[in-house]
């Protein structure tokens, strides 16, 4: 199964869309996108045997653009992902309400970041036509960006008539791809965990629908070579 794939869809919206309905979009994308690649880490990290305890998270959201790399001590308070319920809590709490959460393994005397906000697995805009209607390219990694652009029934039905009309390993390739919105489900995860964490998916998944119904996402089409 791939994990670590690159995605990229390309699709068309509504016709006469303002440009702030445009830069909408794609903002509240990207902190739905952060989200599904966070938790899809934290979940695949914990089912290959990472101690839940070892986990923290920084109260304060990562900067948009950052002057040096990331570092655990950037940061001045943090919650941990321990056992006990209410810190399980305010641990989950953290990531749901921050758009840039930054979350942190200890690895000996080290904290390491499971994600960066602008490492390779950023989201990346490929293409905005703006002339009506709308044209968008998105490019990021595939688990978390298949979530995104088939968060609804109707997008769901378009890739698998998108499926439908491939051949060979294009196809293969697609269907390899392991959803983001799954990883919770992993043998390994405690339920605990898989409970907060799906509880975030589900979050992002309905607000990802609620977001390419208004922007009149259609003809979707998906690149592997991204």
């Amino acid at each position: 199964m791939n994990l670590n794939s690159r995605l990229k869809i390309s699709f068309q919206g509504k016709e006469d869309l303002p440009s702030w309905a445009i830069t909408h979009y794609l903002q509240q994308t990207e902190i739905n996108y952060l989200k599904f690649l966070l938790v899809e880490r934290i979940c695949d990290l914990i089912s290959n045997g990472l101690d839940p305890n070892s986990l923290v998270v920084a109260t304060s959201s990562a900067e948009i653009f950052p002057k040096k790399a990331i570092q655990h001590s950037d940061f001045k308070n943090f919650e941990i992902l321990a056992e006990k319920d209410e810190s399980a809590k305010k641990f989950w709490h953290v990531i749901a309400r921050h758009h840039r959460p930054m979350v942190f393994y200890k690895e000996g005397d080290n904290f390491v970041p499971i994600y960066i906000p602008n490492d390779d697995n950023s989201l990346i805009i490929r293409n905005v036509g703006v002339n009506s209607p709308v044209n968008l390219s998105l490019e990021g990694a595939g688990g978390a960006i298949t979530d995104i652009y088939y968060a609804s029934e109707r997008e769901q039905r378009q890739r698998t008539q998108w499926e439908n009309e491939q051949v060979g390993q294009v196809a293969r390739n697609v269907d390899d791809i392991v959803r983001a919105s799954t990883t919770a489900n992993q043998p390994g995860v405690p339920e605990g965990v898989r409970a907060y964490a799906q509880e975030i998916l589900d979050q992002a998944m309905k607000r990802q629908e609620k977001l390419n119904e208004e922007i009149g996402m259609s003809n979707a089409r998906v690149d592997t070579q991204a």
